[in-house]
């Protein structure tokens, strides 16, 4: 009765650590996807993109927003 009792509590254990690993995945891809990127050459005004890739109009590679950029205070002249 006891290797039952210190078994269930062992598989417990070993569940509830792997939730917290589960948890540090979730929140590195969701900074991962804070990432905005946009075209050099502003073919689309502020228009972002969450991937990288390519221009539509230019055809150009996107590139990385500064997060400053991305703040409304930024834009103020």
């Amino acid at each position: 009765m006891n290797k039952v009792i210190i078994a269930s509590l062992l598989l417990l254990s070993a569940a509830c650590t792997g939730n917290k690993s589960e948890k540090e995945a979730a929140t590195e891809t969701h900074a991962v996807s804070e990432k905005k990127y946009a075209c050099p050459m502003q073919c689309e005004g502020d228009k972002t993109y969450a991937e990288e890739g390519k221009c539509p109009v230019c055809k150009m590679d996107l590139q990385e927003v500064a997060m400053a950029e991305t703040d409304s205070t930024a834009h103020q002249h």
